[in-house]
Parts: structure tokens; sequence; C-alpha cells
């Protein structure tokens, strides 16, 4: 009895997640969808032809992609350094201070880092409202602990303190033991995080939408506004941000995998 509940109880909330990714799909490929459970006039792609002719959908895409792919680099050569500064540390102190400006972006609302960057970069010496920088730098600030978590955790399972002492009694140097040591054997948690960073950076709607301008607004914003329009085009624009969050989430998955093998 108590098999059969948990298999219902675990039915049922995979159905809450599935049925509104299966219907939005499901959407993308119908012609009219208004009043009705299911759309009409299933299998037609013409929503996906509209949505790849239209100039401000392309655009959009290519800024969330700039946006994405350098938060990623950028948030790699901020978060290595970081995790390490850590992970040799021997003060517990510093180390919870610098965990918690690590991880405070988490706790504090995207609202309040928008109109905190709003305030300081609408200056006449610095004016980046409305840029794509502007909404890099948000990205950079909101995604790091997405990156750093995966890496710390691949950190302690390699004993980088045998390692690195290892490495230094056949008298390598820091550069080579970071290129060819550290770095090798952190690769599963930078990929990890490299595709959480750009899923984060892809579907964010919050901070795009606060901080950017008309010809730099990012994928999600002009998602937004798509459902303004017909039903099919705005579900053919969210199948396409669905796909990439679930190619990007088993992604995540094999790595994990890797990473706790290894």
């Amino acid at each position: 009895m108590q098999k059969i509940f948990r298999i219902f109880i675990l039915g049922s909330f995979l159905l809450f997640i599935l049925i509104p990714i299966i219907l939005i799909v499901l959407g993308s490929l119908g012609d009219i969808w208004y009043g009705t459970i299911l759309p009409q006039g299933l299998f037609t792609f013409r929503w996906y032809k509209i949505l790849y002719e239209e100039i401000m959908y392309l655009r959009a895409m290519k800024i969330s992609l700039l946006v994405g792919g350098l938060a990623v680099i950028g948030n790699i050569f901020i978060g290595l350094p970081a995790v390490y500064a850590i992970h040799v540390s021997t003060s517990r102190f510093l180390k919870k201070i610098i965990d918690m400006v690590i991880t405070l972006p988490i706790a504090i609302p995207p609202l309040v880092i928008a109109t905190g960057l709003i305030q300081f970069y609408n200056q006449e010496w610095i004016k980046l409202t409305g840029t794509w920088q502007l909404v890099l730098f948000s990205h950079l600030i909101y995604t790091l602990p997405f990156m750093i978590e995966p890496v710390n955790a691949n950190l302690k399972l390699i004993d980088w303190g045998l390692l690195n002492e290892a490495a230094e009694s056949l008298g390598a140097s820091f550069v080579y033991k970071v290129k060819r040591i550290l770095i090798p054997n952190l690769l599963p948690g930078i990929l990890s995080g490299s595709l959480m960073v750009f899923t984060m950076s892809l579907g964010e709607f919050q901070l795009a939408v606060m901080l950017s301008g008309f010809r730099t607004q990012t994928y999600p914003v002009v998602l937004f506004q798509a459902f303004s329009r017909e039903t099919g085009f705005a579900c053919s624009a969210t199948t396409i941000l669905i796909g990439v969050s679930i190619f990007s989430l088993l992604g995540i998955m094999r790595l994990l995998r890797i990473t706790r093998v290894a």
C-alpha cells in the first residue's frame, strides 16, 4: 500500500511539472489555441518559421547567447581563483566571510541587485543603463554562486593537498600546477558550473527587463512580449528556451555523475 501511495505521489508530482511543458510544445505545433484544452490543427511548424523571420527575436537570441557565453567565461576567471583562495585559506573566519559574500546574490532578490546597478551606473561619467554590458555585469553577479559551488565540490573530492605536495616535491612551479594538474582535475566541476551559469543567464528575466534597453533586450524579455501576439508564436519561442534548458540540465546531471565516479 505504501509503495502504491509513493508511486501515486511521484506520478502526480511529475505530471504537475510535465503537463505545462507538454501543453506549450503542443501549442507551438498547433494552428489555433483559444478556449480549448488542446490546440487545433496540430503538427504545423509555421510558428517556428515566423519566429526565425522576426529580426527582433533573432537579435534578442544573439544578445542572450553573447551575454550567457561571456558570463560563463567571466565566472570561470572569477570563480576559480575564489574557490582556490577559499580552499587553501587557513582562517575559518575568512572562509565564512568569503562564502557569505559569494553566496549573497542567491539571497538578494534580483530586483534589489538591478536597482543598485541602475543607481550606480546611471552617473554622468559612466552611463551604462540600457546596455548589454550592464546586463552582463548583473548576470556575472547573479550566477557566480552557480559556478563556485560545483567547482568547490569538485576541489574537495580530488585531495588537492596531496596533489600539491607531490607536485612541489617534483619541483613543479605554481603555473605548471594550475595548468597541468588543478584545472584538468577540476574540469567536470568547471563544465557543470558553466552549463548551469549559461542556463541561468539564458533564462534570467528580472534583471534583464530592468537593465536592458530596446535594442539590447534578451530573449526572455522579448518572449514575455510575445504573449501579446498569437499563442502559437509565444509557445514556439518558449519551446526553444525549454529545449536549451533541458539540454543543459542533462549535461549538468551527466557531469555530476562523472564527478562522483571520479
